[in-house]
């Protein structure tokens, strides 16, 4: 590991050597002493991926390795049917993720990179709607999770959420600081919503990446961090010199082929990198040949339309309100109504052949009769 930090002028010279493609500065990491930089991590790797970081030479300083053993087939195979990029921050104008977070002095990163993906793809997949809030509980992922400040595993964040999902981040808030489960709001598991992902799945092929953030949405990585990429400022970014600091869990919010880079959401808060975010160049540090990317399926989306199969009304002799019911995508969905509405939708229901019902979750919002 890389115990020095190395100068901004260090920096410049060697991304001025190598042709590198980003911009180093001051930033408020590299700011940070190398024990603290270090406590911005918190990736975990398992055996079978340090074995592959040691095979391809990246825990080796620049010089000691050659560029063939670096560079590995899967830097950028094409994407044959695909779009030549996508951005879930800017899709025809609308944006998708969520705000970016600070995960602070914890090794916490696979919480935050985690749940970016998930806030993004529930936003997209589940709720399809671009304006919706959503914060998911940091906290309760890392500790109820089985993680801590010292370090965790996206396939073990991946198996909670399978396994129990996630509350709301106001029912535990996060703190940078060793916590325990008991935190949690006692009725954590009323405040799931969808969080809880029926599957997931990882792959090492570039092209299936690809195809999963295009038909998906974001995805889950793990990378190599090295001493430069504290310093990273904007740009495409490229290890160019310093030594291998530790591994990192980000979010990855889309790709460009035209560029040659993944673009990635990173949890150390707004003043670091293009406002939180960056992009970093095909082939580096590990991402694809190492970690590759974790894809969450998520639940059927909440927001649907089809056929009514049924249709009643609920009728009680004590109480002025009722309920209509239609059992339409596979699914009983209802909406309660006033007596005042009884009459026009019975008028619906009579002069009407079928009737086609709109849906938010299970309650109805729209309906329609068809002669």
């Amino acid at each position: 590991m890389g115990e020095e930090k190395i100068s901004l002028e260090s920096i410049r010279t060697s991304i001025k050597q190598r042709g590198a493609e980003w911009q180093a500065a001051v930033t408020s990491v590299s700011k940070l002493s190398v024990e603290e930089q270090k406590s911005r991590l918190g990736l975990v790797p398992t055996n079978v991926e340090l074995q592959t970081v040691s095979k391809l030479g990246l825990d080796r300083p620049l010089g000691a390795v050659s560029s063939s053993q670096r560079e590995t087939k899967s830097s950028n195979p094409g994407s044959a049917g695909l779009p030549t990029s996508i951005d879930w921050r800017n899709v025809s104008g609308i944006n998708w993720t969520t705000p970016i977070r600070d995960q602070g002095g914890c090794g916490s990163c696979v919480a935050f990179g985690t749940l970016a993906a998930l806030e993004a793809l529930l936003k997209i997949r589940v709720y399809e709607d671009a304006s919706r809030a959503i914060d998911l509980s940091e906290a309760h992922l890392l500790w109820c999770g089985g993680g801590s400040c010292g370090g965790w595993h996206m396939n073990n964040a991946c198996d909670y959420l399978k396994n129990n999902g996630v509350p709301d981040e106001a029912c535990f808030p996060y703190k940078p600081t060793t916590m325990s489960c008991a935190n949690t709001c006692s009725d954590w598991t009323s405040r799931i919503d969808h969080t809880k992902i029926p599957s997931w799945t990882n792959t090492k092929d570039v092209n299936t990446m690809k195809t999963n953030l295009v038909n998906n949405g974001p995805q889950i990585t793990g990378m190599a961090v090295y001493n430069d990429f504290f310093n990273y400022d904007s740009g495409i970014y490229k290890h160019v010199t310093g030594g291998l600091a530790g591994y990192h869990c980000v979010a990855v919010m889309g790709y460009n082929e035209s560029g040659d880079y993944w673009i990635c959401k990173n949890s150390w808060g707004t003043d670091w990198g293009e406002s939180g975010w960056f992009r970093i160049a095909y082939g580096e540090c590990g991402i694809q040949d190492v970690f590759g990317m974790w894809n969450m399926v998520m639940p059927a989306a909440v927001k649907g339309s089809d056929y009514a199969q049924y249709i009643l009304v609920d009728y009680s002799f004590t109480s002025t309100s009722r309920v209509l019911w239609a059992y339409a995508g596979s699914a009983w969905r209802y909406k309660v109504i006033g007596d005042a509405e009884v009459a026009g939708i019975a008028k619906v229901l009579m002069e009407s052949s079928k009737v086609y019902v709109w849906w938010d979750g299970n309650q109805i919002t729209y309906i329609r009769g068809f002669k």
